[in-house]
């Protein structure tokens, strides 16, 4: 009987650990869900934003060419040709030395024109009759030329028609300025085209003629269509009026985008029209007349007024994040529902029959395998550091303990803490995950030690029945300064070394987490010198007791301290193998009656990787010898070296220029590997700015227009790979990734 009620009792406290670990799952399955959705947002955005841009360029690029070859076609056939500026975009020819140049020789000019310039698939040039006739052509002299698949035709319009009520003609004319067309079907060969119109006027600003040059759209079209940044999605150009230039279905070309209906049309008029209007860039969600949702991605190019546009179908872009909710759902669900039903099957198989101990020690191992998974890796902590060595070690009393230990490097800080959780064995093992998934958590958004151990007791104390409690001694230490702070929930006190003296760190009276909740914990501070190390335990070490029940103690731990150092251990793994040593040949053959647990921190000091200057310009100077010294240590290339070089210099002085008012101020300079990344940190106390954030210069403006300042910012998001910005403690902490591979 009493065999069945422990049987009962272990399916009931299975079914118990099933549950909470189905609600931690669940919550942990939800938070991963959301953070990952938030990842391929921003790297769809990224994706979209890179494709068209690309786009934009191209086009862009492709109608600045025209219109550069024009202007030089005017110069140099045309007499003294000026273009006055790119604002007006026209062109101002001395009457008195104007070229006449024979209608002959005008075709030929057209011709080589389009022989140079394959981008253009026709060019026009006409005339006023005062400036220039022949006897075909008494009103005014023009001359087309088209070049339509290598076949040229070259047509006098001044004798086939009043070429001056034409759109090209009449509308540069109009405007006093170069244009450029929405584009048309020309007639003549049934392609999209789009006419770049530039008058010609006298030093009176009368005029004298107009230069056309048509464009074939269908490489505007062709480059669109390449691009795909996720399966379904659309790339579209539009016009000022909002006509199909590119798109997929060319039986769409020049129908006004309300005309296909493919949006909820109030979503387009009133969220995205008034911007492209505008030549904003943008993105908004729309739905279409199937009712998906669409992501509409947009960009103007101001040289034509014509929009980019990109659409992707959500279920593009998250499909693999809802799918791998659905399937781990339904997985989630077929577990839970097979193990409800392996419990039931032995409950009733096993009525009894006691659990065979080897099928409990088994058990027993994997959840030991599993909490030493929890453990940082102290064989290779940190290879790329040379300011630090970190070595951990945990043994415990049975298969799982309550002992813990941690340590991880953000920022440039090192994390780390010991605990020691009451009682043994598996509840002992369960509080310990939960205290190690806290301090994971709640250090990546704090780097107080008082406040995070305050966190820590305020989730601990809730729901806490059984009155289980963890004592705890929590440090952060900043890499660059050996500055430590550091907070102690009713642990033993770790020991400093601090040249050849071993000394027992002072604490601050804190009781253990988990015990009183809204306990107000204090933090503590001091500085660490160049090869100090702090060595942390737990009361497993100093109650290992031996056959004779004597206990290791807190003088022998010291004594042993000093031997392994004496002993010339130069990394934190040989202290610690040192002591493990020393605790085996103390305790000898007895059983071990608690987790020994031991964890050994040597500062290097910080290395030449950190600089801290005061925010004048002539401080800047220090920057060079300080990066040719990162540079020659980490081995970065000559050709990053260079763009490195300019980018941290940018982000400095704009810190000194803008972050601080008259008085002299600390900014602080910090370079760390991370993988393929050398992260440069920059911290100072001014004023809050954000630069990944800041509105980018618009380059198409002239010089004397555009505003003061952002080309710096902008050189520095280009360089770097990745930009990150904190505003934490009353600090800015800016900081540039870049690949150095």
């Amino acid at each position: 009987m009493n065999k069945i009620l422990g049987i009962r009792n272990l399916i009931n406290i299975s079914l118990a650990v099933m549950l909470i670990g189905g609600i931690v799952f669940a919550s942990g399955f939800g938070i991963c869900l959301y953070l990952a959705q938030q990842e391929v947002s921003r790297e769809a955005d990224m994706k979209i934003e890179t494709n068209i841009d690309y786009i934009q360029s191209y086009v862009d690029g492709q109608l600045q060419r025209v219109e550069d070859a024009a202007y030089t076609l005017l110069s140099t056939r045309f007499g003294n040709a000026v273009r006055e500026n790119d604002s007006t975009a026209r062109v101002v020819i001395d009457y008195d030395t104007f070229k006449r140049p024979s209608p002959q020789e005008i075709f030929m000019m057209l011709n080589k024109f389009l022989d140079v310039n394959p981008q253009a698939c026709g060019i026009a040039v006409g005339l006023e009759s005062e400036v220039y006739s022949t006897p075909d052509q008494p009103n005014g002299f023009a001359a087309y030329v088209t070049n339509v698949g290598g076949q040229k035709e070259q047509l006098s319009l001044g004798a086939i028609h009043n070429f001056r009520e034409k759109a090209w003609y009449r509308n540069a004319k109009v405007a006093g300025k170069a244009m450029w067309s929405n584009p048309f079907r020309e007639t003549s060969h049934g392609k999209v085209v789009t006419c770049y119109s530039i008058p010609l006027l006298d030093n009176n600003n009368n005029l004298l003629g107009v230069l056309a040059i048509d464009i074939d759209t269908e490489a505007f079209r062709n480059k669109c269509n390449a691009v795909s940044p996720f399966p379904n999605s659309v790339v579209t150009m539009t016009d000022r009026n909002f006509r199909f230039v590119a798109h997929p279905d060319t039986s769409l070309l020049l129908m006004n985008v309300e005309q296909v209906a493919r949006y909820d049309t109030s979503d387009f008029n009133d969220s995205v029209k008034g911007m492209m209007l505008a030549h904003k860039s943008g993105h908004h969600t729309m739905r279409n007349s199937q009712g998906d949702d669409i992501l509409f991605y947009f960009t103007s190019i101001k040289r034509s007024g014509w929009t980019i546009a990109i659409e992707c179908p959500e279920a593009s872009v998250f499909g693999n994040i809802d799918r791998m909710r659905r399937d781990t759902i339904f997985i989630a669900l077929v577990s839970i529902l097979i193990m409800i039903v392996c419990f039931v099957w032995l409950f009733r198989r096993l009525q009894g029959v006691a659990l065979s101990k080897a099928g409990m020690e088994r058990e027993l191992e994997i959840a030991s395998g599993i909490q030493r998974g929890m453990l940082p890796d102290s064989s290779t902590p940190f290879p790329q550091r040379d300011d630090l060595d970190v070595c951990g070690y945990i043994n415990p009393a049975k298969s799982v303990g309550g002992d813990l230990y941690d340590y991880f490097i953000r920022d440039n800080r090192l994390y780390f803490c010991i605990g020691d959780v009451s009682g043994k064995g598996v509840p002992a093992s369960l509080f310990m995950a939960v205290v190690h998934t806290l301090f994971r958590n709640l250090s990546l958004h704090d780097d107080n030690p008082a406040s995070i151990m305050s966190s820590m007791n305020e989730a601990l104390c809730r729901g806490n029945k059984h009155n289980m409690f963890c004592t705890m001694y929590m440090g952060v230490l900043n890499l660059s300064t050996g500055n430590l702070l550091y907070c102690n929930a009713g642990h033993c006190a770790p020991i400093l070394r601090h040249g050849e003296n071993l000394a027992t760190l002072d604490v601050s009276i804190n009781i253990a987490l988990g015990v009183i909740e809204g306990f107000p914990y204090k933090g503590q501070e001091i500085n660490l010198s160049t090869g100090d190390a702090v060595f942390l335990y737990t009361d497993g070490v100093t109650e290992a007791e031996n056959e004779t029940k004597e206990l290791y103690g807190d003088k022998q731990v010291i004594s042993a301290l000093r031997y392994a150092f004496m002993k010339a251990h130069q990394t934190a793994s040989g202290v610690i193998d040192a002591m493990v040593n020393s605790i085996s040949r103390h305790v000898g053959e007895a059983v071990q009656s608690d987790d020994i647990t031991m964890l050994m921190i040597s500062y290097s000091g910080p290395s030449n990787h950190a600089l801290r200057i005061v925010n004048d310009v002539n401080e800047v100077t220090k920057l060079t010898p300080w990066l040719e010294t990162v540079i020659a240590d980490y081995k970065i290339p000559q050709d990053k070296a260079f763009n490195l070089n300019l980018a941290i210099e940018e982000a400095v002085v704009n810190v000194i220029s803008y972050a601080y008012d008259n008085k002299e101020q600390p900014i602080n300079i910090a370079a760390t590997r991370e993988g393929k990344d050398l992260v440069v940190t920059i911290t100072d106390n001014g004023k809050a700015f954000d630069p990944t954030k800041a509105e980018r210069p618009n380059l198409n403006l002239p010089v004397e227009e555009r505003p003061i300042g952002g080309l710096g910012i902008m050189l520095v998001n280009k360089i770097a790979s990745k930009v990150e910005y904190r505003r934490e403690n009353e600090s800015n902490k800016l900081s540039l990734y870049f690949n150095i591979k």
